[in-house]
């Protein structure tokens, strides 16, 4: 390396910022200049306005390019860029074919969540995501026939746990409340965007912490703190009733971070609250959320299958809850398991 490479090397050092290359998928071409990482050295893998496509990020992906860098001075452009897609795909999502739409919609959604972990105070970008799942919501409940298509599709997609879990708690939610036959749209809708925004709080811990095999002690302490900190992120921003809100501070009751059965603390909410969190709204969404955090994969385990989920859950429910869980036994044996 001569000794001008060397000082190109190290001004983009300061000049580039990473990002995951999922933030170029359903993109048709770059908005910038791409950069990737090989031999330690940064090289421009793709000049703006290049075509992409699904083969394109396939071969960076296998060169080892999962991570790219693009420059500081163009990182909002790129997430103005996936913004205004996501809203697109938003306002046309009942046109055209379901699934593509679909598996587009739930992939930009991801991504925007993970804008939103990086910024959860934008209001912006909160409300972004609060539109775009309530209209995501409205096309699932109408759509049951294409949750499975639409589940390994996103798998496919394979986001980070942290993004990827509360999308798969809220489509298995929305499944099992339809086929309940007991809530209005109204409330199916309600208990979905619970569901979908009852993690973020874990937006506290820095995503990188995430991929370690262990967390420090003040680390885990703000994991299992994680649902008090999403009220406080999410109270008087996004419509949420206080027992709604009170589901989010109680969806731990079967929970993967404690070997102690959590007790809810309804002293000061009123009766209709009480009836929702110590019954089977709070059950439901804290159970497709034990699923959801099972079938995605962790630094320190890889992920179980959908059926090995489902037993965890017999030893967590089935005596206390019997005929919820054969509720939840039915909806996924008919909507996952129906060839088998």
């Amino acid at each position: 390396m001569t000794a001008f490479d060397a000082l190109k090397q190290n001004s983009l050092s300061f000049q580039l910022l990473p990002v995951s290359i999922r933030e170029l998928f359903f993109l048709s071409e770059t908005p910038c200049d791409i950069f990737g990482m090989s031999d330690g050295l940064y090289k421009l893998i793709l000049r703006k306005h290049s075509f992409v496509n699904a083969q394109v990020l396939k071969d960076l992906i296998a060169k080892n390019h999962s991570t790219i860098f693009v420059h500081q001075d163009m990182r909002n452009n790129l997430i103005e860029l996936q913004q205004n897609n996501l809203r697109s795909v938003t306002r046309s999502l009942s046109i055209g074919d379901p699934i593509e739409k679909g598996r587009k919609q739930i992939g930009l959604l991801t991504l925007n969540m993970s804008y939103l972990y990086s910024d959860p105070t934008n209001d912006d970008t909160l409300n972004l995501q609060y539109q775009s799942v309530k209209n995501l919501c409205a096309f699932l409940y109408e759509r049951p026939e294409i949750h499975e298509k639409l589940y390994k599709e996103f798998i496919k997609q394979k986001h980070h746990f942290i993004f990827a879990q509360p999308l798969l708690a809220s489509l298995f939610l929305i499944g099992v409340l339809k086929q309940s036959h007991v809530y209005s749209f109204k409330e199916v809708e309600s208990l979905f965007i619970t569901s979908y925004f009852k993690d973020i709080g874990m937006s506290v811990i820095p995503l990188e912490k995430y991929d370690q095999t262990t967390l420090s002690e003040d680390d885990t302490e703000l994991l299992r703190s994680h649902p008090h900190t999403s009220i406080q992120i999410l109270q008087g921003r996004i419509k949420l009733s206080p027992a709604h809100l009170a589901v989010i501070e109680n969806h731990h009751m079967f929970s993967l971070l404690t070997n102690d059965l959590h007790v809810p603390d309804t002293s000061k909410l009123d009766e209709k609250s009480v009836r929702m969190i110590s019954g089977f709204e709070t059950m439901i969404v804290s159970i497709t959320d034990v699923i959801a955090a099972m079938i995605t994969p962790r630094p320190y385990r890889s992920a179980t299958s959908l059926f090995d989920s489902l037993d965890l859950v017999k030893a967590l429910i089935s005596d206390d809850y019997p005929t919820e869980f054969r509720l939840i036994v039915n909806y996924f044996k008919s909507v996952f398991f129906r060839n088998n």
